[in-house]
C-alpha cells in the first residue's frame, strides 16, 4: 500500500454581502412603487415609497459592493443591478412629478369644464 493521500479541504463559503441583497431588494421595489405612482390617488404614496426605496438602494448599493470588494464576499452584481434599478426608478419618479405639476393645472382646468358642462346640462344632479 503506499502512503495515504491527503485530501484538500474544501474553500471556504464565500457568503453573500447583505447590503448587496438590500440594494437589489430596493431597486425592485421602488421600480414597482414608480410604476404603481403613475396610477391617480395612488400616485403621490407610492411615488414618495418609490423615491425612499430607490434612495435606500442607491446607498447600501455602493456600501454593500464596496465591502463586497474588501472583504472578498460575493453579491457585486446584485449590488451593481440594485444601483441600476434605483437610478432608473429616482429618473422615473422625478420625471413623473415633473410632468404632474407641469400639467396639474392643465388637468384641472378640463376636468372643472367638463364637470360643470355635466351640471349644466342635466346629466350629473348633486345629491343634498
Amino acid at each position: 500500500m503506499g502512503t495515504p493521500v491527503e485530501q484538500m479541504p474544501p474553500p471556504p463559503a464565500t457568503k453573500t454581502n447583505v447590503l448587496t441583497i438590500v440594494s437589489l431588494v430596493g431597486g425592485i421595489l421602488g421600480l414597482i412603487s414608480m410604476c404603481i405612482g403613475i396610477v391617480p390617488f395612488l400616485g403621490y404614496v407610492c411615488l414618495g415609497l418609490g423615491g425612499l426605496f430607490a434612495v435606500i438602494a442607491l446607498i447600501t448599493g455602493f456600501l454593500g459592493m464596496s465591502q463586497a470588494n474588501k472583504n472578498a464576499e460575493k453579491g457585486r452584481g446584485m449590488a451593481i443591478t440594485g444601483i441600476i434599478l434605483s437610478v432608473i426608478a429616482l429618473l422615473g419618479v422625478c420625471v413623473i412629478v415633473i410632468i404632474n405639476v407641469a400639467a396639474g393645472p392643465v388637468i384641472g382646468n378640463i376636468f372643472s369644464q367638463m364637470t360643470s358642462g355635466m351640471m349644466n346640462s342635466g346629466l350629473f344632479v348633486p345629491t343634498p
